[in-house]
């Protein structure tokens, strides 16, 4: 893997840029806050867990690398096809070891944990796909675009979109946002692809690219619905796009 230090140049020496900023703000029907920063080229994601903000993502749509930083541990990593394909080997080893470990079991027992456990799943590629449903919603103050997000051709949920004009963003920003989303995407494929229980389990969560920013994604099954609930314009610190100088690179698992 190419050195970390050499790749982040552009983020720790990034200038000032001449030209509109903009901030999202996201909330889910759990209270649940996020946010997507973006000057120019450069993004930056909320990663939250369960009590809130716990760190956050860096993008560079030049060169569509991806860091993320971890404030509780004041640490930092890149995040590459590497890093998932390490991630979906780890855990394809703990499947392999749970099976073995169920295979005491009585077969209607170990049949029930299986089906449980999402065991028993087979290895055939996931499969994402956006439909475009042709309706029109109103979502507040705004009007979007409705599209299906489909895993494995059921509707896993409902995406309204918009484009930057009814922002106020500019259209690198807007560029920049659709960027970080298909990156992501991108990078998710490499386990979708691989099929079995991990990919199953990542499809849950996983939002290709929308050409468009999300105004509310809605949840079919668990019905969690996340809007956007603001946006600013105004100018933002080259700080918030720079990794902190304190902390400390991580390697890749």
């Amino acid at each position: 893997m190419r050195s970390i230090l050499a790749a982040i140049g552009g983020l720790m020496l990034l200038p000032a840029i001449a030209q509109a900023d903009a901030l999202l703000r996201f909330e889910d029907n759990t209270g649940q806050h996020s946010e997507i920063l973006v000057k120019g080229s450069f993004a930056r994601m909320d990663i939250a867990d369960g009590d809130g903000s716990s760190g956050f993502m860096l993008f560079n749509a030049n060169d569509r690398s991806l860091y993320i930083v971890d404030r509780n541990n004041r640490t930092y990593m890149a995040f590459d096809e590497q890093v998932i394909d390490a991630q979906v080997q780890a855990m394809e080893e703990m499947i392999a070891e749970m099976r073995l470990q169920i295979q005491q079991l009585p077969e209607e027992a170990r049949a029930e944990l299986e089906t449980y456990l999402g065991l028993g799943v087979d290895r055939e590629p996931v499969e994402v796909e956006v439909h475009r449903t042709g309706r029109t919603q109103q979502v507040g103050e705004l009007q979007c675009e409705e599209k299906e997000i489909r895993v494995d051709g059921r509707v896993h949920s409902v995406a309204c979109v918009t484009g930057p004009d009814d922002l106020g963003l500019s259209r690198i920003d807007f560029q920049t946002v659709n960027a970080l989303t298909e990156r992501l995407f991108e990078l998710s494929r490499r386990a979708l692809d691989a099929g079995g229980p991990v990919a199953h389990a990542m499809s849950t969560n996983v939002l290709p690219g929308l050409d468009g920013v999300p105004v509310e994604v809605r949840h079919v099954r668990d019905e969690l619905i996340t809007r956007l609930t603001g946006v600013s314009t105004d100018t933002l610190s080259p700080e918030f796009f720079r990794i902190p100088r304190n902390f400390q690179e991580q390697e890749p698992f």
